[in-house]
């Protein structure tokens, strides 16, 4: 009964799933399939890690573990769980608990796949033991110092769901969805409940049994219900949060909307404030990206071309007000990513990477022979530098900009941003997109990894970064940094050495910063 809980302990939000009407898979709580789009609005709040990570603090927080250790040669990890820590229906949660977790990714990984995380567990992860009920010993594959950010420390999507073994043992993990409507499932230890969950709607309710406060670990949470209904526009939640009818939002994007809201309402708010960039910075810098795989920009010299069209400081000042960061780096400018931010920028000023230079644009164009047509584009051999531009709905107000620079410089292209556009994106369909970075947070590895060779898959193949590139000699490296330690001499100038490749073949666009612009009511 939704009047049984008082307004003032009903947080009420409205996130982006993506700007469909309605939220795409209710009653899906399976964590580890890969069309549970709703997940991180329904599961992922109630599901607790082994350890969270703040990023803007670089600060490691144990939760359902205490504490993690490597052997002298990073191939073993050592956890130790929290003792008192139990499932929603009363059963402990134990080191069995990890191992059913892992052992059902690793039989999914090394058979059939289609499970989520399930091919990178088997690629990394050679067994599990547990020595006793709170303790998880982790043999990996090969020396891998960052393996806990990767499967043991939940931060911006990475980090493995941990299932209860009584529950999941006798089901099949391609087809168990997770939820049952009287509230018997799921079974998690977070301190909310899922008990309700439509297209329209979904609902999770306090556990007033929840560990965490029974064993003094922390507080029971002053939030008692929490209700999700689906965004589906930016002016349709700015209306909402300003009216109080909602108490926060998925990402406004938007700058100047932003703005005005925080401006015009003295309950509404942002991380900052109603101080520029009005939002957090987040861990995914955006960039242009050039589909590699479809033979149109194997010419070096056209991607040059194209960092030298692109204006990212116009773009950043139309689209954002000036206050996203331009970026001349694929990292996030987080504190720990600096010294490597510092050689990228120095090479990318090298090579012309990120340079607004129209002039220099047009001269390597002439250099392969194209030529301006009547309708003011580049045609070479009668046919012009064109195809599909896609991005998300984060991107309506800047694919447009950059699609009308790049027109007025000669390429020939229109900015497209509609339900199908992360599937065509993923899948290698379009020729240009605009995306973030899911990489490095704490060490700038994850990120060069995204590059590696191993990732450059046929078009067809669903994948997270979009350029399809592969160089040998960059992944031969990116194999060495995966064999130290974030805190080894050696790191920087390797680093500097692959990102010396990356930036002579200029492998895309960068363009800015990414900050979360979400508004809340106080």
């Amino acid at each position: 009964a939704q009047d049984r809980v008082p307004r003032e302990r009903t947080l009420i939000l409205m996130p982006d799933d993506g700007g469909a009407p309605q939220f795409r898979n209710p009653g899906q709580l399976n964590p580890y399939l890969p069309s549970n789009l709703t997940f991180r609005w329904s599961g992922g709040p109630i599901m607790e890690p082994l350890f969270y990570y703040n990023s803007l603090r670089d600060e490691l927080i144990p939760w359902v573990a205490e504490s993690f250790e490597y052997n002298d040669d990073f191939t073993q990890v050592t956890v130790q769980l929290r003792d008192g820590v139990t499932w929603s229906d009363g059963e402990s949660f134990t080191a069995d608990d990890v191992l059913y977790t892992y052992n059902m990714l690793l039989e999914n990984g090394r058979g059939d796949g289609g499970l989520m995380f399930s091919s990178d567990v088997a690629d990394r992860v050679a067994s599990v033991e547990a020595p006793d009920d709170l303790t998880v010993v982790i043999n990996l594959t090969r020396p891998d110092s960052r393996y806990a950010y990767r499967h043991l420390i939940n931060h911006f999507g990475k980090g493995l769901f941990w299932l209860p073994e009584h529950v999941w043992a006798d089901q099949d993990p391609l087809t168990f969805t997770n939820y049952a409507e009287d509230g018997s499932l799921p079974v998690v230890t977070g301190a909310w409940q899922v008990v309700r969950s439509t297209p329209q709607q979904i609902v999770l309710d306090r556990r007033e049994d929840w560990w965490g406060a029974s064993t003094g670990f922390r507080e029971m949470p002053d939030v008692e219900r929490v209700i999700n209904i689906p965004k589906t526009s930016h002016d349709r939640a700015a209306q909402l949060v300003v009216a109080g009818d909602v108490d926060m939002t998925g990402d406004l994007v938007s700058a100047p909307l932003t703005k005005s809201v925080v401006e015009g309402s003295d309950s509404v708010t942002t991380f900052s404030g109603d101080e520029p960039p009005y939002g957090n910075l987040d861990w995914w810098p955006n960039s242009l990206y050039m589909n590699h795989m479809t033979g149109q920009w194997d010419d070096v010299r056209l991607r040059r071309a194209m960092n030298h069209y692109v204006n990212a400081q116009q773009l950043v000042d139309i689209a954002y007000l000036g206050a996203n960061p331009v970026s001349l780096t694929p990292f996030p400018a987080f504190g720990s990513m600096a010294p490597y931010i510092e050689d990228a920028e120095e090479l990318a000023v090298q090579y012309g990477v990120g340079q607004f230079d129209p002039a220099a644009g047009d001269a390597l164009m002439e250099e392969m022979g194209y030529a301006k047509n009547g309708d003011g584009m580049w045609e070479r051999d009668g046919a012009t530098v064109t195809g599909s531009f896609h991005g998300l709905a984060l991107f309506e107000a800047v694919g447009p900009i950059i699609a009308q620079q790049l027109r007025d410089a000669g390429i020939d292209v229109e900015f497209v941003a509609n339900t199908d556009s992360r599937g065509l994106m993923v899948e290698g369909r379009t020729e240009l997109s605009i995306f973030g970075h899911r990489g490095g947070v704490a060490d700038p590895y994850d990120t060069l990894d995204l590059y590696h060779c191993k990732n450059a898959l046929p078009v067809g193949e669903p994948i997270l970064i979009l350029d399809r590139w592969c160089d040998e000699e960059y992944s031969a490296i990116v194999d060495q940094i995966g064999l130290i330690a974030p805190d080894d001499p050696q790191m920087r100038p390797l680093v500097r050495e692959a990102m010396e490749i990356w930036y002579e073949a200029a492998v895309e666009v960068p363009l800015n910063q990414w900050v979360h612009r979400i508004p809340y009511n106080t």
